[in-house]
């Protein structure tokens, strides 16, 4: 069963396969008018037509619309150069409101019906083991958990990997470096800053002396070897990462369906080497590398074995890319990586194709990097910004704003709160901002009441849910109930919840839960200027009353779900 604009644009359809016109379907798109004055929706399929078939756009547009057969529409006028305004019937709108309020899952799933669906695998935000997490680890992860969460919306199967860096001639470095200065009673009580610093200091004495360099190598290759004192050495590194992130993860709550990391991929690099070989795909390159040619001469060819034997970061890559095609057999594979990586990936791609080692498409999501405003985090030249410290501060903001605005809230809820506000503040900063610009980073906007942020929505939705208190009822027993003579702010709230299953798709079509946050701050926006000019629990008549209980209700469970999709929790209270 089609329904919101879905419904419309199939009137819309076929009322102009009815007056004679060759289209297709995906050719008719249904907009918001700019103001309700001018209808609820608008087409501009007749502008479409008129250039096809060379006629007067207004007069096409009066053919379509004469063959408008649907108690769908209420009325439709031809405006400006050629668009269909089209102004849609209320009974339409409640049958549409009671079936969000009463089963907002099932009706997204019909909504998505049309949609081809598939198999997705994304990797986000694989930090480095032996390293604290920075606020840069902040954008994959928020950003490709959002889309894992989206295209789950959408009806796909999705896995969401942790591609770690846990191995690599780093950690040769550093298994020196905790054998020469290191205490393990120490690093046991504070893992991943001893071991930070012991690696930082490997660093600074090698610049003295530059046979420290090859005695890391020497333990990197005794650790691929399988060298037991070592891999044991390793093993507990990696361990005592993996705990640290996932108290990270924890408080972002954020979930992995699978962690492997580079290590995971050693012994699967062997076969596609050989077989590229063998195929004449990877041919030799400089001084006895293995390199795959590009097909344009001016390009650079893919590196996939240095001259001493050593495989890449790229080789292991395009492990991973086999081994997702073998277990899971994906029709999507997503990389959510900065924009710096971007030539990387190309060159990823291009070798993966030659190999043949999967049909699905490969996707590069890049984004911005994150800027600061305030001075004091965006000059710590060199310095990590750790991730654990901005959520730290963040909370404490957020704890301050609660007590500031005076909320009626006891100790522990006040805590909570800020913990809620804080964690989606972060998110909701980064999720706001398209990805492909750099994110900036202001405490003040980030943390406001005002504008477009987390506390404004998370506001809004609980004035939304006080009401239905109240009124003494969930918002699914609102589903029975009906609109009554609607005002225009209830018909702008109403027009704004019918686009929400086209900005899920869009956002997921580009990749960019940036649609979803601004389609959420707009209707928080509709919402509540209906809210301050109608009264709802003491309205004029009973009939009334329910209307608008029916609109809030709705209200509720699209910025519900809208805000599950961005990973932002709702507290109860505000």
């Amino acid at each position: 069963m089609k329904h919101n604009l879905l419904k419309i644009r199939d009137i819309i359809f076929q009322s102009a396969r009815d007056a004679d016109f060759e289209i297709n379907i995906e050719d008719v798109r249904i907009d918001k008018t700019k103001t309700i004055e001018h209808g609820h929706f608008a087409c501009n399929i007749a502008m479409l037509l008129a250039g096809k078939v060379g006629g007067n756009p207004r007069e096409v547009a009066e053919r379509i619309i004469s063959k408008i057969d649907s108690d769908v529409i209420e009325k439709t006028e031809v405006a400006g150069p050629g668009f269909i305004n089209i102004w849609v019937e209320q009974k339409f709108y409640t049958t549409e409101c009671q079936f969000v309020t009463q089963d907002i899952t099932k009706y997204l799933e019909e909504s998505f019906e049309d949609i081809k669906k598939g198999t997705m695998v994304i990797d986000t935000s694989h930090p480095n083991v032996a390293k604290p997490m920075g606020v840069h680890h902040l954008l994959s992860t928020v950003i490709g958990d959002s889309i894992k969460k989206i295209y789950k919306r959408l009806g796909y199967k999705v896995v969401n990997d942790n591609y770690l860096g846990d191995w690599g001639t780093q950690f040769g470095k550093l298994i020196y470096a905790i054998r020469t200065w290191g205490d393990m009673n120490v690093i046991e009580k504070n893992p991943i800053p001893e071991l930070l610093k012991l690696y930082v200091k490997f660093h600074d004495e090698s610049e003295k002396d530059s046979k420290l360099d090859d005695f890391g190598r020497a333990e990197f290759k005794k650790l691929e070897d399988g060298d037991k004192e070592n891999k044991e050495l390793w093993k507990f590194i990696v361990k005592k990462s993996l705990d640290e992130f996932e108290k990270i993860y924890s408080r972002l709550n954020i979930k992995f369906d699978v962690i492997n990391g580079e290590s995971f991929y050693e012994d699967k690099m062997g076969e596609i080497l050989d077989y590229g070989r063998k195929e004449g795909i990877i041919v030799d390159g400089e001084g006895g590398s293995w390199i795959i040619m590009p097909d344009e001469p001016e390009d650079v060819p893919v590196l996939v074995r240095k001259s001493d034997g050593a495989t890449l970061y790229a080789t292991r890559d395009l492990a991973r890319i086999k081994y997702w095609e073998k277990t899971w057999h994906p029709d999507l594979m997503v990389n959510v990586v900065d924009v710096a990586q971007e030539f990387y990936f190309n060159q990823l791609f291009f070798a993966e194709s030659k190999l043949k080692l999967t049909n699905a498409k490969n996707v590069h999501v890049s984004f911005g990097r994150m800027q600061f405003k305030d001075a004091k985090m965006s000059t710590r030249k060199g310095n990590i910004i750790l991730l654990e410290e901005v959520l730290n501060e963040s909370e404490e903001r957020a704890f301050e704003l609660a007590k500031g605005k005076g909320l009626d809230l006891t100790g522990d809820e006040a805590k909570e709160l800020a913990r809620i506000m804080g964690i989606g503040a972060i998110k909701y900063n980064i999720l706001s901002q398209s990805r492909t610009t750099n994110i900036i980073f202001d405490w003040d906007k980030v943390l406001s009441f005002e504008g477009n942020s987390a506390p404004y929505l998370m506001y809004t939705i609980t004035r939304a849910k006080s009401v239905m208190r109240k009124s003494d009822l969930d918002e699914i027993d609102a589903a029975d109930y009906k609109f009554s003579e609607l005002s225009d702010s209830e018909i702008s709230v109403i027009i704004q919840l019918m686009t929400y299953p086209n900005v899920v798709n869009h956002s997921a079509e580009e990749f960019k839960p940036n649609h979803i946050a601004n389609y959420l701050y707009e209707l928080a926006q509709c919402f509540n200027s209906f809210y301050n000019s109608n009264p709802i629990i003491k309205a004029e008549s009973e009939d009334v009353r329910k209307s608008r209980l029916l609109l809030v209700a709705s209200v509720i469970k699209v910025m519900e779900d809208g805000l599950a999709l961005l990973g932002i929790e709702i507290p109860e209270k505000m």
